[in-house]
């Protein structure tokens, strides 16, 4: 419908215009009417009319005044003036304003009908005209949307020259003096498979807004899509005014979606050169909900030296050995404390790397379900269990949920090692086990294996050659050759320190055994490994 607002002095004619005509016909409703130029004007601002009909001379302002007022806002109204006969000229003039047309008094149907449908036309036009322009705005804001973040993609993935015409007009669009960059994802609760394409893809177009709010608003950056994440470069001066204006976009996607939502951000770069790497860092820190929770701004790190990594690597081993032993010895305990030790190990030697975490909690509950179906405390159907296994810690949405897993799993293994531990030699043999996985770098003998099981050495011999399959010193033999394999390949010692550590004072005999064992001297089989890898 087309709106109206009528103006005369004359309340007479007022009623009678709107008596004169059936509007609705038309298409046209009347949404107001004054009674001089002053409250015309008023109402002009408050209605906002699409039409007006008003007397060309009326008190405090004419209608020359009014369409000036008009032309001058810019405001899309049109006019039809009401004149008397003798300001014919008057009129006139108010027509070369822009005025769409004038009617002498005594206004007569015929003549306003005509009127109002050429003051319709007029209006349609220009209706049309300004979605066109407002559709052709549209779609110049999106071709530079597309631009820019084409441009601003290429930028942090470092294909563009540092000295390119399009690195110095990206960079024109930030402040400086120095540049952030930051990703920002939402947190569908760990059910993101729960949500619809559609559903997740106005989440993002939601979160893109009020970033773009935020950022573009203020002038501060950009916001735009790279490799399917929604990312954002910022101009900032220090580090503090970086992490602060991170908290205070990961604020607003809060208050104003009612949406948890994480945000990584990488260190500052000084030039746009620095921006690639920036943008990495924001990746890896993203990463970091895993480890350290939901719902944050999380700031990139630098990695632990690799020293540290090797120290947990080793540590890794130690604990799962740890673990084994104290499910041998029956401590529940000991299993808790050791498998939270071992858990933590792993998660700063993985900090940052969700796939590196899992596949190691995955090998380390292997190696203890294994170990404790060699030691006979498991039935060897459930320690080859690793499909399982692996789908249940693939699933978890955080490392503590993990945690809570493994711990599960710890429990369900003393349930079934309690159920599975009526045969008493298992129960013995997985304690002698563990005595020579303890304390193989030392003098084990017959007779100490043999005291721990509480046998006379003669039948301690039999029994172990019964349940092993080998004799004693066989397998003693085969568990420090395991144990050197192990340190020949994870660590740099030479061969007379490998050999004391795992049990051998004289190198030249060591490097006897390990040739019968494995067909190879040990400084041979390093190599030969080597080179595979």
């Amino acid at each position: 419908m087309i709106r109206i607002l009528l103006a005369d002095d004359e309340p007479l004619i007022l009623k009678g215009l709107r008596k004169l005509i059936d509007w609705e016909a038309l298409g046209m409703e009347i949404v107001g009417q004054a009674g001089d130029g002053g409250e015309l004007l008023e109402l002009l601002e408050s209605l906002r009319p699409d039409l007006i009909i008003s007397d060309i001379s009326m008190p405090h302002l004419s209608g020359i005044d009014i369409i000036k007022r008009i032309n001058e806002r810019g405001l899309l109204v049109k006019v039809v003036f009401i004149s008397a006969y003798q300001e014919f000229s008057y009129a006139r003039d108010a027509v070369a304003f822009g005025a769409v047309d004038y009617l002498v008094k005594p206004i007569r149907k015929p003549q306003l009908e005509q009127v109002l449908r050429k003051a319709a036309l007029l209006i349609g036009e220009q209706q049309e005209e300004e979605r066109r322009k407002g559709k052709l705005k549209l779609y110049e804001r999106k071709v530079r949307q597309e631009e820019l973040e084409e441009g601003f993609g290429r930028l942090i993935d470092g294909t563009l020259p540092p000295a390119s015409e399009t690195v110095r007009l990206l960079t024109a669009e930030l402040k400086g003096p120095r540049f952030g960059v930051g990703i920002a994802e939402a947190e569908l609760g760990g059910e993101s498979d729960k949500w619809s394409e559609k559903e997740k893809k106005l989440v993002d177009f939601a979160m893109g807004n009020v970033l773009q709010e935020a950022i573009g608003g203020s002038g501060i950056g950009h916001v735009f899509r790279h490799n399917g994440r929604l990312a954002f470069i910022c101009s900032a001066g220090s580090p503090e005014e970086w992490t602060r204006l991170a908290s205070e976009l990961h604020r607003s996607i809060r208050t104003f979606l009612k949406l948890s939502a994480a945000i990584g951000i990488g260190r500052l770069a000084d030039s746009a050169a620095g921006l690639p790497a920036a943008y990495r860092e924001a990746e890896q820190a993203l990463g970091m909900t895993y480890f350290v929770g939901l719902g944050r701004v999380i700031a990139y790190e630098p990695p632990a030296p690799a020293e540290a990594a090797r120290s947990a690597n080793e540590g890794l081993d130690r604990h799962q050995r740890r673990v084994t032993a104290a499910y041998a010895a029956g401590d529940a305990n000991a299993v808790r404390e050791e498998l939270d030790r071992m858990l933590e190990a792993i998660r700063a030697a993985a900090l940052g790397n969700r796939p590196l975490a899992v596949a190691t909690c995955f090998s380390a509950m292997t190696y203890i379900v294994q170990e404790l179906g060699k030691q006979g405390l498991l039935e060897p159907e459930r320690a080859a269990g690793r499909q399982e296994l692996q789908t249940r810690l693939d699933a978890l949405p955080s490392f503590d949920r993990l945690k809570e897993e493994i711990a599960a799993i710890a429990e369900e293994l003393f349930r079934a090692i309690e159920a599975e531990s009526g045969n008493k030699d298992n129960a013995v043999m997985a304690k002698v086990k563990q005595y020579i996985d303890d304390h193989y770098a030392e003098d084990v003998t017959l007779e100490s294996a043999a005291g721990v099981s509480f046998m006379n050495p003669s039948y301690f011999s039999y029994f172990f050659k019964k349940h092993t399959g080998q004799n004693f010193k066989q397998y003693v033999t085969e568990v420090r050759m395991k144990e050197a394999v192990r340190l020949l390949l994870r660590t740099d010692l030479m061969v007379y320190e490998i050999a004391e550590r795992v049990g051998y004072n004289n190198a030249r005999h060591f490097s006897d055994l390990f040739r019968r064992m494995y067909g190879q001297l040990p400084n041979d089989y390093r190599q030969a490994k080597s080179r595979q890898e």
